[in-house]
């Protein structure tokens, strides 16, 4: 493969080689993955032995500019159906009792979320329509489960994302992923019943945000979701028309039942439409005023240095409700929030007060966490007790593979390694976004950042972190510097070619970063790997002074954190590559398993993830990337990158 290759996804290809050589090196067929298609291509392996007996594992980033040494066979479009499991705590602590995958029955005409298209060559294909177990046929659909691209040896022994392999790796003490498993058929009342929880899981999404609309008196926003509400039950009943798996019956008491849920969920809202709108809006603002007045509150409880940093924090609070909140002495002074004449509140203000509520919740949740934190009182821990990774072992490994076999494959998978133990940015990645921000409308959406309460476990600030065991804290330090100094080691092998200099300097480094390792494993007294707080990341699309009432698709393209990158192109989901997620979406829809949902009318969208304080507190791992494209019903496309920076006190 040629230097400038750009690799976005990577993948185990176990292939088994014996053959006696002549000449310069083997000639043959490698299989690779462009982007969604699985291709073949014609390669030369160089050698220096006359003789070649290897059983080699390849490791293949997608999207690869192989050069002049090209030949790929016509491939033909696919369905593959993937895995979205529910609760999201199982892509850390899998349960194959509590555990369930949502796409398991689903069907491409009612579920397409649960399906991810891939272009494969032709013969391959009809190769898998014969031998799939997971190839199933309903009409003018057709579909295979990701399982059959799994296990399909002609194809690939052992397809796995190398990111994904790699985390799982060193954080095998941890965390608990779920693991791949072969297709079963779906039985006809399995697939009702799947259909069914399927309606009542987004019904429960829509109404959920329309039932706290009228908790909260927002009156404006409530009208556009009842109009969303109201169109989806719509596209539901249609839906239930046309499954092929009910009878009419059935179709007419699922109908009921979904009839009878919102009815339910939603009948705090239909109350509220039944009040005067001045009392709607007078109830927004003095509910919005006692939630500020907790704020200060606990804000007052703080000790000063927590205080102080929330204070500042709270210049995010929007200028068009100036409750200029700021110290006074030893005092925390604000204005109340102050309602316009109900001519001028709808729909200006109320929008306006959508927004710093949106802020002002963010800013309420952090300052509740601060008030259950360790405060030098932190009971230090006998190493001999604490769990911790395995780092020299790991990047040892990784090194010791590159030096019995120097392919750029395992110089990347090396390069991975360190990123994703040290937790810096991945070169390839950051080549990914640099291009994706040149195709982008807006390039510097910064987000708001903050944390919460995780399962009510005290959070151990940075600070504190730091102040307890020093020399562990100077250890992590100079061991993400070394990081970034061997990334960029790597990076120069990768573009100029090996060299015994390099080598020895790459060498020196890992060995420096194997003796940090093995003396914070004697040091160590602190639980810093067991994730103790919430971190929430939020964005405005667009202009938050109207609601968005437009059909638009948003699509994430990209996505970066703790040393790894994902794009829509690889095989696994957002939670199989980060365990960490909590939740990722609008506020009306999930973008889990694909990364992929309508927009809400609020424009926004938020992420959630759970952090040890090894995560929050390296330096390496304070800004999140994100490009996100959006697509209107007239099919105009639009990107954003989306950055959220979050130094954690």
């Amino acid at each position: 493969m040629k230097k400038d290759q750009l690799l976005l996804d990577l993948y185990f290809l176990g292939t088994k080689v014996n053959k006696k050589l002549s000449g310069c090196g083997l000639v043959g067929y490698l299989l690779w993955i462009d982007g969604s298609y699985i291709k073949r291509t014609l390669i030369m392996i160089n050698c220096v032995q006359r003789t070649l007996s290897l059983n080699i594992t390849l490791c293949i980033l997608g999207l690869c500019n192989i050069g002049s040494a090209l030949a790929i066979d016509n491939t033909c479009d696919a369905n593959f159906q993937v895995v979205n499991y529910t609760p999201q705590v199982c892509y850390s602590e899998y349960n194959q009792n509590t555990c369930v995958d949502t796409c398991e029955a689903a069907d491409p005409e009612f579920q397409p979320l649960c399906f991810k298209p891939l272009s494969i060559p032709c013969d391959t294909l009809t190769d898998l329509r014969n031998t799939a177990n997971g190839f199933q046929q309903r009409e003018n659909y057709s579909w295979f489960h990701v399982s059959d691209l799994l296990t399909y040896e002609a194809l690939l022994s052992d397809l796995n994302i190398f990111q994904q392999q790699l985390y799982i790796e060193l954080y095998a003490e941890f965390i608990n992923p779920p693991s791949y498993f072969g297709f079963s058929p779906a039985s006809d009342q399995f697939r009702r019943e799947n259909f069914r929880l399927g309606l009542l899981s987004s019904l429960e999404r829509l109404t959920t945000p329309l039932r706290y609309a009228a908790v909260y008196r927002r009156f404006t926003l409530g009208v556009s979701l009842e109009n969303t509400l109201n169109n989806s039950l719509s596209e539901m009943f249609r839906q239930i028309d046309t499954f092929p798996y009910f009878s009419s019956t059935q179709k007419s008491e699922l109908k009921t039942e979904l009839n009878s849920v919102q009815a339910r969920q939603v009948r705090f809202w239909q109350l509220l439409k039944n009040y005067e709108p001045e009392k709607i809006a007078s109830g927004r603002v003095n509910l919005l005023n006692r939630r500020l007045e907790t704020y200060v509150s606990t804000l007052k409880s703080l000790p000063i240095e927590l205080q102080d940093k929330l204070i500042n924090k709270s210049s995010n609070l929007p200028d068009d409700i100036n409750v200029q909140l700021a110290k006074c002495g030893n005092d925390i002074c604000f204005n109340k929030i102050a309602a316009p004449s109900n001519a001028l509140f709808y729909p200006d203000f109320d929008l306006q007060l959508l927004n710093f509520e949106r802020v002002l919740v963010a800013l309420s949740n952090e300052a509740a966490a601060f008030t259950n934190v360790y405060d030098g009182d932190y009971q230090v821990v006998e190493p001999s007790l604490l769990k911790s990774p395995d780092f020299a072992g790991f990047i040892n490994n990784k090194l010791a593979d590159y030096k019995a076999l120097r392919s750029h494959v395992n110089l990347e998978r090396l390069a991975t390694a360190i990123n994703i133990a040290y937790l810096s940015k991945n070169q390839t990645g950051k080549e990914i976004l640099a291009r994706l921000a040149q195709q982008s409308d807006t390039t510097e959406n910064m987000g708001l950042s903050s944390i919460a309460a995780l399962d009510k476990k005290p959070i151990l600030l940075c600070k504190e972190f730091r102040e307890i065991n020093p020399e562990l804290s100077s250890i992590q330090q100079e061991s993400f510097d070394l990081a970034l100094q061997g990334r960029e080691m790597i990076s120069l092998i990768t573009q100029g070619g090996y060299t015994q200099a390099l080598m020895d300097q790459l060498t020196s480094l890992i060995t420096r970063l194997n003796e940090l390792a093995a003396r914070s494993v004697v040091i160590a007294n602190i639980e810093q790997f067991t994730d103790d707080r919430l971190l929430t990341m939020s964005w405005s699309l667009f202009d938050l002074h109207e609601l968005n009432e437009n059909k638009q698709l948003i699509e994430i393209e990209y996505f970066e954190y703790n040393g790894m990158f994902w794009t829509p192109t690889m095989s696994a989901g957002l939670s199989e590559l980060f365990p960490a997620i909590e939740s990722i979406g609008t506020s009306i829809n999930s973008m889990l398993p694909n990364g992929i949902a309508a927009n809400s009318p609020l424009n926004d969208l938020q992420i959630t993830l759970k952090q040890s304080a090894y995560n929050a507190c390296s330096l390496n791992n304070q800004e999140i990337n994100m490009v996100i494209k959006v697509t209107d019903e007239q099919g105009s496309i639009s990107r954003q990158v989306l950055t959220s920076k979050f130094e954690q006190i």
